[in-house]
């Protein structure tokens, strides 16, 4: 069973950031978020724990500090989230759920903000038949996964949803009830004359081939900053 499906079934910078600062998450710009969390070194992991924790009064603002400063963060490497989720998934395969929920745990500790990690961790659950685990995580999964959602419309470049990963486009988009058909990378100059980076996903509709729309992501998070972690862990 595809993951993001059964989460509905459950479903109970070294760039600027142009256009994106512009936008508004729960009344505030992403440039002032980030603001915050450099004046604040110890708000993402502090925030993040009580996710983990299962804190139910966390504030829509705080899940953004999670879900954003994921991203935000010195230590940041989606090249290593991706072999993380890698390995997640080839030990759950093999039907190694213990080992591969472990995994998860370890990478969840120090990454809250991850949404594919969550999706993973709630399928994992589910497949080992945990009922109580599987309904815990997915909800803390539509916690964050309702940041981005807020982020913007999505139907142009001043409305984009600003996604703090590469990954969470296909999360967005299914969320909204759609499959991606095809993606284009644009760049469009923000209102302060620097390159602003897009992904513009055409969509369709399962079972119903009249309904086609258009979204547009903010992507400069995941390919400014991520891209520019990633290469200093190489380095």
């Amino acid at each position: 069973m595809n993951k993001t499906f059964l989460a509905l079934a459950i479903s109970f910078s070294l760039l600027c950031l142009g256009h994106a600062a512009a936008q508004t998450v729960y009344g505030e710009t992403i440039q002032v978020l980030e603001e915050r969390l450099k004046a604040d070194s110890t708000l993402y992991a502090r925030t993040g724990a009580r996710l983990l924790a299962g804190d139910a009064t966390l504030t829509n603002r705080e899940l953004a500090a999670i879900y954003y400063g994921n991203a935000m963060r010195p230590g940041y490497n989606p090249l290593q989230e991706e072999r993380i989720l890698d390995a997640m998934n080839a030990l759950a395969r093999r039907d190694k759920y213990p080992e591969a929920l472990s995994l998860c745990d370890n990478f969840l500790k120090k990454n809250p903000g991850s949404l594919p990690a969550w999706l993973e961790r709630g399928y994992t659950c589910w497949l080992m038949e945990d009922s109580l685990q599987t309904v815990e995580t997915y909800r803390k999964y539509y916690q964050l996964l309702d940041v981005p959602l807020k982020s913007g419309t999505g139907e142009s470049f001043e409305q984009a949803f600003v996604v703090a990963s590469l990954r969470d486009i296909e999360l967005v988009v299914d969320k909204l009830g759609f499959l991606a058909k095809d993606q284009s990378l644009v760049t469009k100059e923000g209102p302060d004359g620097t390159p602003q980076r897009y992904h513009i996903v055409k969509c369709i509709k399962e079972g119903d081939k009249t309904v086609n729309p258009t979204y547009y992501f903010n992507v400069e998070l995941p390919l400014g900053r991520g891209m520019q972690q990633s290469l200093k862990k190489k380095g």
